[in-house]
């Protein structure tokens, strides 16, 4: 009789232990049965820019251990230190990347898409929009997880959210084919000029020698040189600016006689080649050039004279 009140306490202990350790797990995922009917919170925040996080229940199939396919078990779902996720979306915050990528490969967190890899961003918001911005321009997937560990993809100095083309340094190749000076630059009695164009970019400079341009003759040229852009800006905005100014030097009466000097600028004329006429000369500007668009054949003119160019896009590729 004095065994009884130990052996109730047995049996009583006995039962309180197989209610919580040997609970019901149908899929074997770790996750007890009563725990995946119950369900769980989710809460998340959304792309592209509602900075609101939204909070929402969800209930897994406790016959499947990973019920949403993304190569998570529902336990790692429930379980994910940052809070649980969502076991019927593969990508619970919908920035691109799936819950198994986010977790098992670059350890970010699938609850907030506003999420930085590798702190390049500033102009996009996070991963989502650098995932956007590859798969536009045609790179796959396997080479966007290489990328978004890359601060600076195409290795220009310039991280990949503050680069104009994070997948290229930016440059054009200019080449002069032509040129035609009509106005006796000098005075009526020196017929050859000492001109030199000057190009100039947002990123750039090259200047051309041409000491013995013959007015009113088309001469052909062959003179070519490769210029950088400016890279720094919002990814995908691509306008740089572009100008090119022909200068004739005051090598002839003008040099020795100040009557021939109409400018006011001692030592030099600025040969007006385009449209755009400003006090002291003219100049081919363009503030807006888009190497993707802007890259042709080109011939701009003035009262001075012509000038014929191309302009080519030389931004080398990524190997």
């Amino acid at each position: 009789m004095r065994l009884f009140p130990f052996l109730a306490a047995f049996v009583l202990i006995l039962t309180s232990l197989s209610g919580c350790v040997f609970k019901e797990d149908s899929d074997g995922d770790g996750l007890p049965d009563n725990i995946e009917r119950e369900g769980w919170s989710v809460t998340v925040l959304y792309p592209p820019g509602n900075m609101t996080y939204k909070t929402y229940m969800v209930y897994p199939d406790p016959h499947k251990k990973d019920t949403d396919g993304d190569g998570l078990t529902d336990y790692e779902e429930f379980s994910h230190p940052n809070g649980p996720t969502d076991p019927h979306k593969k990508d619970t915050d919908g920035d691109g990347l799936t819950d198994y990528e986010e977790v098992k490969l670059f350890n970010t967190n699938p609850l907030s898409w506003t999420d930085d890899i590798d702190g390049d961003n500033y102009f996009w918001k996070g991963d989502y929009e650098e995932i956007e911005y590859f798969q536009r321009h045609g790179v796959d997937n396997q080479t966007i997880r290489e990328y978004l560990q890359k601060a600076d993809v195409d290795g220009d100095g310039i991280p990949d959210g503050y680069d104009m083309d994070p997948l290229r340094n930016l440059s054009i190749n200019i080449t002069l084919t032509g040129i035609e000076i009509i106005k006796a630059m000098d005075g009526p009695n020196d017929k050859i000029l000492e001109i030199v164009v000057n190009v100039s970019t947002d990123g750039g400079y090259h200047s051309f020698s041409l000491p013995s341009v013959i007015v009113g003759e088309n001469e052909s040229l062959n003179l070519s040189a490769t210029i950088d852009l400016n890279d720094r800006g919002v990814p995908g905005n691509l306008s740089n600016s572009i100008a090119i100014t022909v200068i004739d030097l005051d090598e002839g009466m003008e040099k020795f006689n100040p009557v021939y000097d109409t400018d006011g600028l001692p030592g030099m004329d600025i040969v007006k080649i385009s449209n755009i006429v400003s006090s002291k000369g003219g100049s081919f500007t363009v503030n807006n050039f888009n190497i993707t668009k802007d890259c042709h054949k080109y011939m701009c003119s003035g009262p001075d004279g012509k000038l014929w160019f191309s302009i080519e896009d030389a931004s080398p590729s990524i190997s």
